[in-house]
């Protein structure tokens, strides 16, 4: 699905890792520390379940297109 290529973050991307590691980097407030790193946590959640739904809406689509072009009918209230 993915290409070697897809892995590597564009300039700009890789810009801004290196802004917030030395953000990181010069940040002594524990806290603040403590806060992000609970914000990111839960955004990396958030991104990782959209892209899961994205990918299985994209499956049923794909496959609800198959069985349509096989001639197979499905029942959408019962998910086929």
């Amino acid at each position: 699905m993915f290409k070697p290529e897809d892995f590597n973050l564009p300039l700009e991307k890789e810009l801004q890792v290196r802004i917030i590691e030395k953000e990181i980097d010069d940040c002594q407030d524990i806290d603040v520390l403590k806060n992000h790193l609970k914000q990111c946590s839960k955004s990396l959640m958030n991104y990782q379940h959209l892209l899961g739904k994205a990918c299985e809406y994209n499956l049923e689509a794909f496959m609800t297109d198959w069985l349509s072009t096989m001639g197979i009918e499905i029942d959408p209230k019962t998910n086929g």
